[in-house]
């Protein structure tokens, strides 16, 4: 019964916002297009009615004059305009606009000529030609500035879709790429639990478990443009676990924060390709440690992540560190997430590679 009331509920209001939009456009052609050339009308009559004494000549030539306008704006209203704004081919615009002010000017002298038997020279105190080259000109004021104000929102639409479109493509870029981050993490956990499996049965359940975890924030956490920065840090937390179960005591590890690290959000994963290059590219030392420090801090409105991890010789990833599918794409995210916002630095040393990001909230 209550489903029923829903479903009947929603298709009321499906009714009604279609009967708004159709009343809407009703309304534009059929009610205010009308008043409109109404207002023209009266307005034109009041400006020119001192000018001349006969009054039915006075409403034909506004008339007139009001058929020309009408004529040219509804001719560029439902024409090609549109079209020819997008390809950019503006100089059509003046020229057909040009082309139709003749002929209606030459129409409505015509006419007028016709209609009254009058002397036109001296009813407009103006030579034969002057009168031509008036009736074009009149043509050309009223409606360049409707013309004007329409290419001008034309252009605003254009200029709105194309902003829609690049949001839309960026949308897509950023889904993309963390798409390309999440199988770079699968594929270095999956290589530690399947070494885990032949070592240590257990462990190797264990960390099967936490990947679980990892997985299931991905899905239903990371899928948000923003996450709180106690999420991300768990996340890394996390992560940091699973590899010193396949490290093990030969990985000295220190994770360091600082500041006050509550309140505020973060774009999903941005830390985590950082993490997995450290031990991507951590040495493999038999005599000493094999160290990896991560310092995260936060200075005002500024969140400041260091990352540090010995290497044994630098791989060819390292030799160009903005290279390689994890730091290139964390790169393209962070400018597109934070335009202006960051600064990133990466630095190979003899033995060792640090990485420092600054994000400006």
């Amino acid at each position: 019964m209550t489903s029923n009331s829903s479903n009947e509920a929603v298709k009321n209001l499906s009714w009604y916002a279609m009967g708004q939009k159709v009343a809407n456009v009703f309304a534009k052609k059929y009610v205010y297009h009308p008043l409109f050339w109404l207002f023209y009308f009266v307005f034109f009559y009041n400006a020119y009615n001192k000018l001349y004494e006969d009054k039915v000549f006075l409403i034909v030539l506004i008339f007139l004059y009001g058929i020309s306008h009408f004529g040219l704006y509804y001719i560029f209203q439902y024409s090609s305009l549109k079209n020819w704004l997008k390809n950019k081919r503006f100089w059509l615009v003046p020229v057909v606009f040009g082309f139709f002010a003749i002929v209606f000017g030459l129409l409505n002298f015509l006419f007028i000529s016709l209609i009254f038997d009058k002397d036109l020279n001296q009813v407009f105190q103006a030579s034969t030609w002057s009168i031509i080259i008036y009736m074009i000109t009149s043509n050309i004021f009223t409606p360049v500035i409707f013309l004007g104000l329409k290419a001008q929102k034309e252009v605003r639409k254009s200029r709105i879709l194309e902003e829609k479109k690049e949001k839309e493509r960026i949308k897509d870029e950023l889904h993309y790429l963390k798409s390309q981050v999440n199988p770079h993490f699968l594929f270095n956990t999956i290589n530690s639990i399947y070494v885990l499996i032949k070592i240590d049965p257990d462990k190797a359940s264990e960390t099967l478990i936490k990947l679980s975890n990892l997985l299931r924030s991905q899905l239903y956490e990371f899928s948000a443009e923003r996450i709180d920065i106690q999420k991300e840090l768990e996340y890394l937390e996390n992560y940091i676990e699973l590899e010193k179960i396949r490290k093990g005591e030969r990985l000295d590890f220190k994770l360091e924060k600082e500041g006050d690290l509550q309140g505020f959000q973060i774009a999903p994963l941005v830390l985590i390709p950082f993490l997995e290059n450290c031990f991507k590219h951590l040495s493999t030392h038999l005599d000493r440690h094999n160290l990896i420090r991560v310092k995260i801090k936060r200075i005002g409105n500024t969140l400041e992540a260091e990352f540090f991890n010995t290497t044994e010789q630098l791989s060819q990833d390292q030799k160009n560190p903005i290279g390689g599918l994890g730091l290139g794409n964390i790169r393209r995210r962070l400018e597109l997430v934070y335009p202006d916002q960051y600064k990133l630095s990466i630095k190979k040393g003899e033995g060792d590679f640090r990485v420092n990001l600054k994000i400006n909230f």
